[in-house]
């Protein structure tokens, strides 16, 4: 089969695919927390338009969990789509996941997302990454404090204040803080049970 009928292939598979088929990629245990803490594959799905609007864009998801909304997104755009997460076995889960599924341009990092560079990539995904903090974790595997939250938040403006003109970011409930004066917000629509917001860096919006 050609690459790009390979890609239409999953793209289709991707159109016809409901949370539970998706979910079920993920090991029992992973898989129930998705309702709450997973972007839906609808959600997923438009998204990953926003954030790649051409097969060549480079999108990182800050904080990926087991890898969900990145097998979407690239399967769904044909983008590369790299997910950054501090839980080991979820870094596990998403890279056995994205194996089962037949998607090569979905890949993880096993790292806390202030020890990556941000700057080789074109997009961001943030879907609230640093709630836990406040309430109580996702699965009790690692340390939540608000003092984390607020720290977090401060670090993702300042990362944001140093991305190159032109970078997007797409939230899905927010992150937590306030865009950088640089980002012109250039769509909001709802979207699952809140809405995504799609800001672009530009030195218009400083000006503004």
């Amino acid at each position: 089969m050609s690459r790009s009928r390979d890609r239409a292939a999953r793209r289709e598979h991707i159109e016809e695919s409901d949370d539970a088929a998706i979910d079920a990629l993920f090991p029992e245990g992973i898989a129930e927390l998705s309702a709450r803490h997973f972007s839906p594959v609808s959600v997923a799905r438009r998204a990953a338009e926003l954030l790649a609007p051409t097969s060549d864009h480079r999108v990182l998801d800050l904080g990926a969990g087991p890898g969900k909304f990145c097998i979407v997104g690239a399967a769904w755009t044909g983008a590369s789509f790299t997910g950054i997460e501090h839980r080991k076995h979820f870094v596990k889960a998403a890279i056995e996941a994205a194996a089962r599924s037949g998607v090569a341009n979905a890949h993880f990092i096993h790292a806390n997302m202030l020890e990556l560079s941000w700057r080789p990539y074109d997009s961001y995904y943030l879907f609230n990454p640093f709630a836990e903090q406040l309430l109580g974790g996702i699965d009790g595997t690692v340390t939540v404090s608000p003092a984390r939250f607020a720290f977090y938040v401060r670090e993702v403006r300042e990362r944001l204040r140093l991305a190159r003109m032109g970078t997007r970011v797409v939230t899905y409930h927010g992150f937590g803080g306030n865009m950088p004066p640089s980002f012109r917000l250039v769509l909001r629509e709802q979207a699952g049970s809140d809405e995504l917001e799609l800001w672009v860096k530009d030195h218009r919006a400083e000006i503004a």
